[in-house]
């Protein structure tokens, strides 16, 4: 800012002194009033125009948080969850603190901040947060096959109209194209960057962030050309850096890098023609690529596998449902997979999603002191105990009554909620040394799961191996069999929940094991050891 330079001209004038001695110094003093009017003219402007900014950021901040009543729903939109991360992140600091604070009180201030801060036990997003939304929404992009111009526009489908009722800035394209190009995700970083550019340029009387400029955008731009093997392009996006900025030190830099190596690749003399080395990621496994077409609805049961399925109302041999029995679907015999509807009251599920807000943590891959965090689990979740919550004592009973199984060998119920790009992706629910994890318990016989909300796009519970997505549908019950009935690990049974495009998905599951099951379901006597064991790597 001015601020500064303006008290050392003050002191500059100061030290000259004595200008009432003769008028000749006067005319001097003329000079460097003007060159001071001109000089706060400048300023008055420069502050003008940084408090229009920061009137214009508080309003689009004003009206975001003006709609947000379902919270659920809000940061179900993706762009919305990103957006904020960001902004809190980033746009505060550059558009409000790094202006405002940048003056003689800021110390007091930000002790007065930091200490109010500590007091409400308030943690702020970090750079680790910014990276993870950045990943979910690539994420988006891969499985759900989104174009990047079209969801940086808040559309999700084709033909639909800006249906998350909000769009990303240039600076929020540029910072997620920066975050991708970090992780060497070049190709979708550099469109990220690309559009960042495109809407720099494109909407120049707009609000722009100062924390993004058409030489940072460069800057990331060029490198991730090189990083896909597009040197050309990279040294013609490095040269307009210098265009721009001449002594730029790193594009100099890469100017001679880029050079020699496009002379490099001129100057070889080719023997034969080879092809150049691949550095694509690793093909997918089978159960991945059949569930990505699930999530997208390119791949359903051909009418000859729905022929058997069948609906009907069943009281389950318990008087109490005679009149108001269970609403079955099966979606598949063998392995044996249905949906329940109605099974939860609303009353009940508002509790649960109550019971789990403050005490979720982020969800693990693996079993006990083995269990990680990874990218192919994001989610959060908590576990509620039967003998803890004694109001869990109507939905226990159900589960028995609808499953026909015992409860007693069973785990604690996992409530699990799915924010922005949310999935599971492909695995089995069996483990490898059941008895050495589970003890008596042995296995888990079948697996039930609660679907708490709706989902307004994607979170399918998909099966690969069998071809079925099944969408979230509040209040209902899925369940499957992830055992043969003799026992033996069933490999059909691999499922994964699709990536959340739209909305929050809350679900509650429950593992029924194989002890105590012995007079509720009976295990076959003829072995299946073995069977379908080519899909356990695909």
């Amino acid at each position: 800012m001015f601020r500064p330079s303006f008290v050392l001209l003050l002191c500059a004038i100061s030290v000259n002194g004595e200008y009432y001695s003769a008028t000749s110094q006067l005319e001097k003093l003329l000079d460097v009033e003007a060159f001071m009017v001109e000089k706060f003219d400048e300023y008055l402007e420069r502050a003008q125009k940084e408090q229009d900014n920061l009137k214009r950021f508080m309003e689009q901040i004003d009206e975001q948080l003006q709609d947000r009543d379902d919270l659920d729903e809000y940061f179900g939109n993706p762009l919305n969850a990103f957006i904020t991360i960001s902004r809190l992140v980033y746009d505060w600091k550059f558009n409000v603190f790094d202006l405002v604070l940048n003056s003689s009180n800021f110390e007091t201030y930000r002790s007065t901040l930091s200490d109010a801060f500590e007091k409400i036990n308030l943690t702020g997003p970090n750079q680790e947060d910014l990276h993870g939304a950045s990943r979910a929404l690539l994420r988006l992009q891969k499985v759900y096959q989104l174009n990047t111009d079209h969801l940086a526009s808040g559309v999700l489908l084709p033909g639909e109209r800006n249906p998350l009722n909000i769009s990303l800035s240039a600076s929020d394209c540029f910072e997620l194209g920066k975050n991708l190009c970090q992780i060497k995700e070049y190709s979708y970083g550099s469109e990220w960057l690309l559009e960042a550019r495109k809407r720099l340029h494109g909407n120049p009387t707009g609000f722009v962030s100062p924390n993004v400029s058409d030489v940072e955008i460069l800057e990331q731009l060029s490198p991730a050309f090189s990083g896909l093997g597009n040197l050309k392009l990279a040294h013609k996006l490095n040269m307009e850096i210098l265009d721009k900025k001449p002594d730029h030190e790193e594009a100099l830099k890469n100017k001679v890098l880029y050079e020699g190596q496009l002379a490099k690749a001129r100057n070889v003399i080719p023997r034969k023609q080879v092809d150049p080395p691949q550095t694509a990621e690793e093909e997918p496994k089978e159960s991945f690529q059949l569930y990505t077409q699930l999530c997208r609805g390119e791949l359903h049961q051909s009418p000859r596998e729905q022929r058997n399925l069948r609906c009907w109302l069943s009281h389950q041999g318990v008087p109490y449902y005679r009149l108001s029995p269970f609403k079955f679907e099966q979606l598949n015999l063998d392995p044996y997979v249905a949906l329940v509807h109605h099974v939860l009251w609303d009353s009940e599920m508002e509790m649960i999603m109550q019971h789990g807000r403050g005490s979720m943590e982020r969800s693990k891959v693996g079993q006990s002191e083995n269990s990680k965090i990874a990218d192919r689990r994001t989610s959060q979740n908590t576990w509620l105990w039967y003998d803890v919550n004694p109001w869990l004592s109507r939905i226990k009973q159900r589960l028995e009554d609808v499953t026909g199984l015992s409860t007693e060998s069973a785990e604690p119920l996992q409530l699990l909620n799915y924010g922005i790009g949310g999935q599971y992706e492909p695995h089995f629910d069996f483990v490898e040394d059941a008895e050495k994890i589970f003890g008596w318990q042995d296995d888990r016989l079948m697996t039930a799961i609660f679907y708490i909300n709706d989902v307004a796009l994607g979170g399918a519970t998909a099966f690969p191996f069998l071809r079925l997505a099944v969408p979230p549908e509040k209040g209902s019950l899925l369940m499957w069999n992830n055992l043969h009935s003799s026992l033996h690990k069933d490999y059909r049974s691999k499922h994964a929940g699709c990536p959340i495009l739209q909305g929050s998905k809350w679900i509650c599951t429950e593992w029924f094991h194989v002890g105590a099951q012995e007079l509720k379901r009976p295990c076959g006597l003829m072995s299946e050891e073995g069977k379908f064991s080519h899909l356990e790597d695909k």
